[in-house]
C-alpha cells in the first residue's frame, strides 16, 4: 500500500513542482490576457462587456456550485493509498456532474432573471448560448490537484497550454470573422466540450498499471471537509461579486467593462499563490494525518511566506508604478480610466503573499476560514451600498473592495497565528519583508524616474526599458542587503 506522502522524498522536489505551477498559471494567465486583449479590440465595449459580464457570472457562481470539490482532491488524495485513487476521483466527478446539472439549469432558466438584476438584456440569450459550459468544466475541475498530488506537474502545464490556446482560437477566431459576441459564446462552448474530453483522460494517467480498488472515502466525509468550503465559498462569491454587481446595475456595461479591465489582481501574484496554496494543501494535509508539530508547521509557513514576498513584493511596486504603461499596451488607450482601478487593487497583493486556506483546512479550522470571509462579506456590502446610495464613484467602490480583503486576510493571519501556537507578531517575518518592500518601492521608483527622463513614449518599449533598469537595480540592490534570492531554488525550511 502506498501513500502518496511515501513519494515525497526530497525537500527540493516542492520548489520544482511549484515551479511548474507557476509556469502553468503564468502561460495561462498570458494566453487568457490575450483573449481579453483580442476581443476588447474587436468587440464594441458593450459586446465586451457583455462578455466581460458572462464570465463574472459563471466565475462567481461556480464557487457555490463547485462546492468546495476543486479542494477535496488535494485534501483527500494525499491521504489515501494510490490504489484508492481511480474510486475517488470517480466518486468526486459524479458529484460535480450532478452538482453541473444543476448549474446548468440555473444559467438556462434564469437567464432572463440575472440579465434584468445586471440590466442588460443582451445577457438573456448570451447566458443560454452559454449555460452547457458548466456540464462540461466542472467534471474536469479536479485534473490540476490530481496532476499535482501525484508529482506529474509536467503533464499539467501540457494540459493548461492545450486547452487554453483552444478556448482563445475557438473564441477569437469568429469575432475575427465578423460574428461578433454569439460567435465568440459559441467557440467557447465548443472549446469547452474538446477540454471536458481531455480532462477525463488526464484523469486516469495516474492510474496506469495501477490495481485499484474501492476508496476508503465516503461521500459524508466529503461532504464534511467541503460544507466550510462551501460557505467560504458563499461568502467569497458575495466579496467576489458585490464590486462587479453594483458596478454593472449602477454605473452601466461600460464601465463595467473599465472595472473588468482594470481591477484585476496582479498576474505574477496570483500564480505565485495558486503554485504554493496546490503544492500546500497536500502536504499539509499529510502533515496533519501524521501528528506534526505546531513548530514544524511555523517553519515551513515562515519559509514559504518569505520566498512569496521575495517575488510578489517587486512584482507588485513595478506593476503599480509603471500602471499607465500595461493598461496602454493591453486595452489600448480607450482603457486609461482602468490605471487607478488597477492600483487600488495592489494593495491586496501586498498582503496575499501567502495562501491561508490550505494550512486552516488541513488542520480542521475550515470554519475560521468560513467565518473570516462571512465578516468580510457583510462589511463589503454594506459599505459598497452606502457608496452607491451617498457618493457613487467607481474607484470609492475599488478601494472599499481592497480594504475590506485586506481586513479578511488580516482575521485569517491572526488565525494562523492561533493556530501555530504563536503571536500575529511572530507568525511573519516581518522584517526581512519590510526591507523586500524598502528596495522594491526605491528601485521601481527610479526606474520610472530613467523612463520619463528619456522621453519613450511607445507603451511597450517604455515598459521593456523600465522592466530592464529595474531587474537590473533591483538584483543588485537586493543582493548587497542580503536577500538571498538563490534560496527560492532551494527548498530548506529554517
Amino acid at each position: 500500500m502506498r501513500l502518496i506522502s511515501d513519494r515525497i522524498q526530497f525537500p527540493g522536489r516542492k520548489t520544482r513542482q511549484a515551479a511548474w505551477i507557476a509556469l502553468s498559471n503564468l502561460l495561462s494567465f498570458c494566453i487568457s490576457l490575450l483573449l481579453s486583449a483580442i476581443l476588447s479590440r474587436h468587440l464594441s465595449p458593450v459586446e465586451y462587456g457583455t462578455f466581460r459580464q458572462i464570465l463574472y457570472v459563471y466565475n462567481t457562481l461556480l464557487i457555490i456550485f463547485s462546492l468546495g470539490l476543486p479542494k477535496a482532491y488535494s485534501y483527500f488524495l494525499a491521504r489515501i493509498p494510490i490504489e484508492e485513487g481511480r474510486d475517488t476521483i470517480r466518486r468526486l466527478t459524479l458529484i460535480c456532474l450532478t452538482l453541473a446539472s444543476v448549474f446548468s439549469l440555473v444559467l438556462y432558466l434564469g437567464s432572463g432573471i440575472i440579465a434584468d438584476a445586471l440590466r442588460n438584456p443582451a445577457l438573456r440569450n448570451a447566458l443560454r448560448l452559454f449555460a452547457i459550459v458548466p456540464l462540461t468544466l466542472m467534471p474536469v475541475l479536479g485534473v490540476e490537484s490530481t496532476l499535482v498530488v501525484y508529482k506529474m506537474t509536467g503533464k499539467v502545464l501540457l494540459y493548461v497550454v492545450i486547452t487554453r490556446t483552444l478556448t482563445v482560437l475557438t473564441t477569437t477566431i469568429p469575432v475575427l470573422g465578423g460574428f461578433g459576441i454569439d460567435g465568440a459564446l459559441t467557440g467557447f462552448t465548443a472549446s469547452s466540450v474538446v477540454t471536458c474530453a481531455a480532462g477525463l483522460v488526464w484523469l486516469s494517467v495516474p492510474f496506469r498499471n495501477v490495481r485499484s480498488r474501492k476508496s476508503s472515502i465516503t461521500i459524508r466525509e466529503i461532504m464534511h471537509f467541503s460544507m466550510p468550503v462551501l460557505y467560504s465559498g458563499i461568502y467569497g462569491f458575495i466579496i467576489g461579486s458585490a464590486s462587479q454587481f453594483f458596478i454593472s446595475r449602477y454605473f452601466g456595461v461600460e464601465d463595467f467593462a473599465v472595472f473588468a479591465n482594470g481591477y484585476r489582481e496582479l498576474p505574477f501574484a496570483s500564480m505565485v499563490i495558486g503554485a504554493v496554496s496546490a503544492i500546500l494543501l497536500p502536504e499539509f494535509s499529510n502533515m496533519a494525518k501524521k501528528g506534526k508539530s505546531g513548530a514544524e508547521f511555523l517553519a515551513m509557513w515562515e519559509n514559504t511566506v518569505l520566498k512569496s514576498s521575495m517575488v510578489i513584493y517587486p512584482l507588485s511596486l513595478f506593476f503599480f508604478i509603471f500602471a499607465p504603461e500595461i493598461i496602454n499596451f493591453l486595452y489600448g488607450d480607450g482603457y486609461a480610466r482602468s490605471v487607478p482601478l488597477f492600483r487600488i487593487v495592489t494593495i491586496i497583493n501586498l498582503c496575499r503573499i501567502v495562501p491561508y486556506g490550505p494550512l486552516l483546512f488541513a488542520v480542521g479550522k475550515g470554519n475560521l476560514f468560513a467565518n473570516a470571509h462571512m465578516v468580510t462579506a457583510i462589511l463589503i456590502v454594506t459599505m459598497e451600498t452606502a457608496c452607491v446610495k451617498l457618493f457613487p464613484s467607481v474607484e470609492t467602490i475599488a478601494a472599499i473592495a481592497s480594504l475590506c480583503t485586506v481586513f479578511c486576510l488580516a482575521i485569517m493571519l491572526k488565525g494562523v497565528a492561533d493556530t501555530l501556537g504563536t503571536t500575529f507578531i511572530k507568525v511573519m517575518p516581518w522584517y526581512r519583508m519590510l526591507k523586500i518592500l524598502a528596495i522594491s518601492i526605491a528601485t521601481a521608483s527610479v526606474s520610472r524616474l530613467a523612463v520619463m527622463g528619456i522621453g519613450l513614449n511607445n507603451a511597450f518599449v517604455a515598459l521593456l526599458a523600465g522592466f530592464t533598469v529595474f531587474s537590473i537595480l533591483y538584483i543588485t540592490v537586493a543582493n548587497l542587503a542580503g536577500t538571498d534570492y538563490l534560496s527560492i531554488l532551494k527548498l530548506r525550511t529554517r
